[in-house]
């Protein structure tokens, strides 16, 4: 039953594959929201991640979010595609985990000083660590919302529109902040431009 779901959800879905697994979900199948649980579970953890800092929280930010849904599933009725509702559920979680933390300065002197270097195994080459530090370092830099605008485009796959709708904004206004973001990630990481080009082409 999960197989079905899966093959028929992997990231490309149809509205009316999304439409059939909210359904689902709503009359409380277990497959069909573990099937959402596990297509969206690390990615959106990933996402959180970037706005509160600590995995730890963002796990649990997103495993609450998960049990919200689960418990409120009679009424669950999203608008617009699943993926979209579930990022920016996921971004209102962090954005109100933010408001009763003091994290926020903690976590930006932490990016600032390469505490993500932890991700990489000690087999990495010394000038890969330095190359993916730099690469944190320059994101963690940009403004918040040029950095999640950024983090949603090339990390998480979303265009435009649907960056405009997780965060209640224009698609003009991601326009302009993407290429801000751009713009200093070009002026951060010219050191390593050479190596970095696939990542700071203009996006289209």
């Amino acid at each position: 039953m999960f197989d079905h779901f899966t093959n028929a959800f992997s990231g490309n879905s149809t509205p009316s594959a999304e439409d059939e697994l909210v359904e689902r979900v709503r009359k409380g199948d277990g497959a069909a929201f573990e099937a959402i649980f596990r297509l969206y579970y690390t990615r959106l953890c990933k996402f959180v991640f970037h706005i509160v800092g600590s995995p730890a929280a963002a796990g649990d930010l997103v495993e609450d979010l998960f049990v919200k849904l689960w418990e409120g599933r009679k009424e669950w009725s999203p608008e617009g595609s699943l993926r979209t509702y579930l990022y920016k559920a996921a971004k209102n979680q962090a954005l109100n985990y933010l408001k009763h933390q003091s994290v926020v300065r903690s976590w930006q002197r932490e990016m600032a000083n390469g505490m993500l270097l932890h991700e990489f195994g000690p087999d990495e080459e010394l000038h890969q660590k330095e190359l993916m530090n730099a690469i944190h370092h320059a994101i963690a830099l940009l403004p918040e919302r040029c950095r999640l605008i950024f983090v949603l485009h090339r990390q998480h796959g979303m265009t435009y529109r649907e960056i405009a709708k997780v965060l209640d904004i224009s698609v003009k206004t991601v326009e302009t902040q993407m290429g801000r973001a751009l713009k200093a990630l070009r002026q951060i990481l010219r050191p390593y431009l050479p190596v970095l080009s696939f990542l700071l082409l203009t996006a289209k």
